[in-house]
């Protein structure tokens, strides 16, 4: 009896659930945001209108990253009108594309009625692929590359490459448009038999005086 009591109780929630939710009307629950360079935050708005007949109240949105926020115009929503939810993003040290969600929860109800998406993609004004080359006794004594890619919409152009002299060897190349590769840099340590910890440094400039620079973190371990 117990049992089937606690059925029709987690049945009737569900309802109440997908009930809530058929009369909510998104004008939409995905956003695609490009970040500009030097831009510290994006925002989406999501517009929600309620179809129902009975007023709701958003009692809580969840982000699944503490990088995202929210703020709702207002919480309590009744019958024909709608209220935005503002969601924000916060870059700090990220880079590449940022999938973060938004789960809204009206009062009395455990599961969401709506997870919103925002897709930001934070543009690599200059890419190195790999970051990190190493030697070690496992791998072989030679030369790595490393790939270079520019947007070109800010950075046209790579001005130095700094690194210790007395323990790497660098080489620059020109790259393979075909193959979207602006320049290779081959990188050797000048003893495999020293241990070894450094960093190079790639600086770039683009229109406007805009300026950049990457890293790529090298390890000899004999």
């Amino acid at each position: 009896m117990l049992l089937r009591l606690t059925l029709s109780t987690l049945l009737a929630l569900c309802c109440a659930c997908a009930l809530h939710a058929s009369a909510l009307l998104w004008d939409t629950t995905e956003t695609y945001i490009e970040m500009e360079p030097g831009q510290e935050e994006a925002r989406a708005t999501f517009t929600v209108t309620n179809l129902g007949e009975k007023t709701v109240r958003i009692a809580q949105i969840k982000a699944s990253c503490g990088c995202t926020g929210s703020i709702v115009d207002r919480k309590i929503i009744t019958p024909g009108e709608s209220s935005e939810i503002i969601g924000t993003f916060h870059k700090g040290k990220r880079q590449g594309l940022n999938r973060n969600k938004l789960q809204v929860y009206l009062d009395s109800e455990p599961e969401p009625v709506a997870t919103l998406f925002m897709n930001v993609r934070i543009p690599t004004l200059i890419e190195a692929m790999p970051q990190i080359v190493y030697w070690s006794q496992d791998n072989s004594k030679s030369a790595r590359r490393v790939r270079l890619n520019l947007d070109e919409r800010y950075i046209n152009e790579v001005t130095r490459v700094d690194y210790d002299r007395t323990k790497l060897r660098v080489i620059e190349e020109p790259g393979d448009p075909d193959t979207q590769v602006d320049r290779v840099l081959v990188i050797e340590p000048k003893d495999y038999n020293a241990l070894y910890r450094g960093t190079i440094t790639i600086y770039g400039s683009g229109p406007n005086g805009r300026t950049v620079d990457t890293r790529v973190h090298t390890f000899v371990q004999p």
